[in-house]
């Protein structure tokens, strides 16, 4: 009850609209940044949701479940009114995370009738020595409530 009571102050405060007839469904997606053997200190990360009519909308942001991510990425919050957002974090922590990390959550709405596409692209991954390493992105769709 408390994460709906939230979803829906999210989408108050980013200014979403659920369609008039209340149909349609909650969905999130988690993001996972692999830097294989390599500490993740920084990322970024394109996603982009659509290719159908009518088109998911991006309602909220949260962090991921690793301590270095845990608070939730830059964004723009205008991003939420499209179906495109670019999202950013860093962390100065010691030891970053290796291997698989689950770096942010994204809500999602999906109107009556839509069939999400979600893509998601790495723009740059940074390891604890400044440099660029060679990473992944993946995106993990969850369940839904309506």
């Amino acid at each position: 009850m408390r994460a709906l009571i939230a979803l829906f102050l999210v989408l108050g405060a980013s200014g979403a609209s659920v369609a008039a007839d209340g149909a349609g469904r909650f969905r999130t997606v988690a993001v996972y940044v692999d830097a294989g053997q390599a500490p993740l200190a920084a990322y970024q990360v394109v996603i982009t949701v659509g290719d159908t009519a009518p088109t998911a909308k991006i309602v909220g942001v949260e962090g991921g479940s690793a301590d270095a991510f845990r608070a939730a990425p830059y964004y723009d919050p205008a991003a939420l009114q499209g179906g495109r957002i670019i999202i950013a974090a860093f962390t100065t922590e010691a030891a970053p995370p290796r291997g698989r990390t689950h770096v942010t959550t994204l809500h999602l709405f999906e109107p009556a009738g839509c069939i999400p596409v979600y893509r998601a692209r790495l723009v740059v991954a940074v390891g604890d020595r400044g440099r660029d390493i060679a990473a992944t992105v993946a995106l993990e769709p969850g369940g839904t409530s309506s």
